[in-house]
């Protein structure tokens, strides 16, 4: 069980850590899109905004002189770009030679120099109208080749740093969503496997308990065929007959209990009223020999939709319950409240301690231990009753007042 529950963890974990970074990888590689996407437009906007620099009408062909040679300061708000990353603008002669070098900002000498040469490599080696946006990670500038004599450059070191703390960012938040999710999915795991083991405990302890019951017949007729090989005294026959007898009780139950839990359930139309007075009817003479008085309260005509044959096991079951713990009085009440049926069948006698309640109708479980091996109850009757009632929707409970102690079955009216 402790492996079901862990490979169920691993599971809903695996399931729900491969959703997060598949969330997270969607919006950062929709993010990165967006920005390359954002830059190309603004590399398109800076080249509207400086046209009259690179390329000013009327002037023809560009032609620099030792007037035009030098470095200038582009206008910010016009060079303004998304991001706010350094822009330059390097103008060439006719021959290639850099002329003129715009920038939005302040450059050192050195970057002047590194970003001259990076333009004459671009002028030279591109085609004139491309444009490179390339890798944010590993490009640190991207460039537009306007014309023949214009190269415009960006340098993108700043918006690398952005884009790689917020992919950090995100990547902590997946973590720490990661942590939630290891809790979450584990806590999810012991709800889910709970019913599970409860199940397997309950299974355990019905094999226990049955295994248990049975070893003391066998031992019985075992000791008693013995004895007689020894002695043919006929008493030891008649032992075997009972224990025999006690066996075939027990299997019998059981499997009264697994028929009842696997048989397919086919609902129809009862008469609830009538199949308890007619069990009412043939338990008389039972009540009679034990000199307790049974009495009855039931509204005619009360349906609801099941099996018949089920609902009669429950109602035979209670009675014979009620039977063997009286002291001398049953009443049987049936009545029809809102939407549901209601039956009660209560005994006088000891009432049935709190901490039992719940308990009476598990497999096996006896309030009185001796008096009912004795008896030759195995306390699978109550459990019986209450598997049939839960298939068919209702409710089974064992309440103790007044004196008396009932067991009421809850059942939706047809």
């Amino acid at each position: 069980m402790r492996e079901l529950r862990r490979k169920m963890m691993l599971t809903l974990f695996g399931l729900l850590s491969v959703m997060v970074w598949v969330i997270v990888g969607v919006y950062e590689s929709q993010t990165y899109i967006a920005v390359q996407n954002g830059l190309h437009d603004s590399m398109d906007q800076i080249a509207d905004l400086t046209a009259d620099i690179w390329n000013p009408v009327g002037l023809g062909p560009f032609a620099a002189d030792s007037q035009t040679q030098g470095r200038g300061k582009m206008d910010e708000d016009e060079m303004a770009l998304l991001y706010e990353n350094p822009v330059y603008l390097i103008l060439f002669d006719s021959a290639g030679v850099p002329v003129k070098a715009y920038s939005s900002g302040e450059a050192e000498e050195k970057d002047a120099e590194k970003i001259v040469q990076i333009a004459t490599e671009v002028a030279a080696d591109t085609e004139v109208g491309e444009m490179h946006i390339g890798s944010l990670y590993t490009d640190k500038f991207i460039w537009n080749h306007l014309s023949p004599h214009a190269v415009l450059l960006v340098d993108t070191t700043g918006l690398r740093h952005e884009v790689v703390t917020q992919q950090l960012v995100s990547a902590l938040i997946g973590l720490g969503f990661e942590c939630l999710l290891f809790v979450a999915c584990r806590k999810a795991s012991d709800w889910m496997i709970g019913p599970i083991e409860e199940t397997f405990e309950k299974q355990k302890q019905f094999i226990a308990d049955a295994s248990h019951e049975l070893k003391t017949p066998v031992a019985v007729i075992l000791a008693n065929a013995e004895a007689m090989e020894k002695d043919p005294d006929p008493k030891w026959l008649a032992n075997i007959e009972e224990e025999a007898a006690r066996m075939n009780g027990l299997i019998t139950d059981l499997l009264d209990m697994t028929r009842n839990e696997q048989a397919e359930f086919n609902p129809v139309e009862v008469n609830l009223s009538r199949l308890v007075e007619k069990q009412c009817l043939i338990q008389e003479a039972v009540m009679f020999e034990r000199q307790i008085d049974l009495s009855e309260n039931i509204e005619p005509d009360l349906k609801v939709m099941g099996q018949a044959s089920m609902l009669e096991q429950v109602i035979a079951i209670l009675l014979d319950n009620a039977a063997a713990h009286s002291s001398g009085k049953i009443i049987v009440t049936m009545t029809h409240k809102g939407k549901d049926v209601i039956l009660d069948v209560a005994n006088t006698g000891v009432p049935i301690p709190p901490e039992a309640r719940e308990k009476i109708f598990e497999r096996f479980y006896r309030a009185d231990e001796s008096r009912n091996r004795s008896s030759g109850r195995y306390g699978l009757g109550l459990a019986i009753a209450r598997s049939i009632v839960v298939r068919h929707k209702g409710k089974i409970e064992a309440l103790c007042a007044n004196g008396l102690t009932t067991f009421r079955v809850t059942l939706r009216a047809a």
